[in-house]
């Protein structure tokens, strides 16, 4: 059975071809395209699931349909009150039916109007019949954890290691204790000084404190303070650094420390945006 979606005076409603009933709350239905691709059909993605920890948003995607109407007596408008209709006819604004379209995974789409949107990376693309098109979708954007990445300014050749690596630290700042998160910036650190001066690569691509020796003989005295500040913080997130060397345990502000010296070394790399 086909499932629609509309709007009449403000409220969304929900059902299929003979029946309707009043969608309860605020729902998230906004407009669908895909980015840098062809107008096509009017696409809306209505919102089931979203973990903002994640970057994870899950929702159906509804087109478009002609239809302006529904018998009346089939529509549940609470808690509004039923009011008298003898004509029998609940006219709607907008109606949309399930997306009768493909979207594959790996699809890059924007939520939103046209210029003020979210880009969208499509990780699953399900449907079940004629009853609903599924897609599960993975934000392109950083959350506000770090700046925006200017993509084409990282090495191709680096590009998925250091994105991949910085993901890591988007998704642990918002769930994970603060020592997950200081060894999170510790290896997109590694990640990001190696793609931006190769030549260190031999002296320890996964070891920070080799790669902070290499700035400092190359005079690249911010950048090896930003590194060193997160290895720093890295020796002391260690479990035995508090008796060792009588540190006190890291806290949620060190963490926001790493990720800042971590934004320092994508915005002087020119790799984000310089907020």
């Amino acid at each position: 059975m086909i499932q629609f979606i509309a709007e009449a005076q403000g409220l969304w409603y929900e059902g299929s071809e003979s029946w309707l009933r009043r969608i309860q709350g605020n729902p998230m239905i906004l407009p669908l395209s895909v980015a840098e691709g062809a107008p096509g059909q009017e696409l809306l993605f209505h919102e089931d699931y979203f973990n903002s920890a994640t970057r994870i948003r899950r929702g159906r995607v509804f087109q478009r349909d002609l239809r302006n109407g529904w018998d009346a007596n089939c529509v549940a408008r609470f808690p509004n009150r039923e009011l008298s209709n003898p004509a029998n006819v609940f006219n709607v604004n907008r109606a949309y039916k399930t997306a009768d379209t493909q979207i594959p995974p790996g699809t890059e789409i924007e939520l939103g109007e046209k210029g003020s949107g979210s880009r969208w990376i499509v990780v699953l693309s399900e449907r079940i019949g004629l009853e609903g098109h599924f897609l599960t979708l993975k934000s392109k954007t950083l959350f506000g954890v770090l700046p925006e990445l200017i993509l084409e300014g990282i090495p191709e050749s680096n590009r998925h290691d250091v994105v991949s690596s910085l993901n890591v630290v988007v998704e642990a700042a918002s769930v994970q204790a603060s020592q997950s998160v200081i060894d999170a910036c510790r290896n997109a650190a590694s990640h990001v000084i190696s793609a931006m001066y190769p030549a260190s690569i031999q002296s320890g691509k996964n070891d920070l404190g080799k790669l902070v020796k290499y700035l400092g003989t190359e005079k690249k005295d911010a950048l090896a303070d930003a590194g060193d500040l997160i290895n720093k913080l890295h020796s002391r997130a260690k479990a035995n650094a508090a008796a060792s060397h009588g540190t006190r345990p890291v806290s949620r502000l060190d963490a926001e420390l790493a990720i800042s010296a971590l934004a320092f070394l994508l915005q002087d790399a020119g790799w984000a945006v310089n907020e």
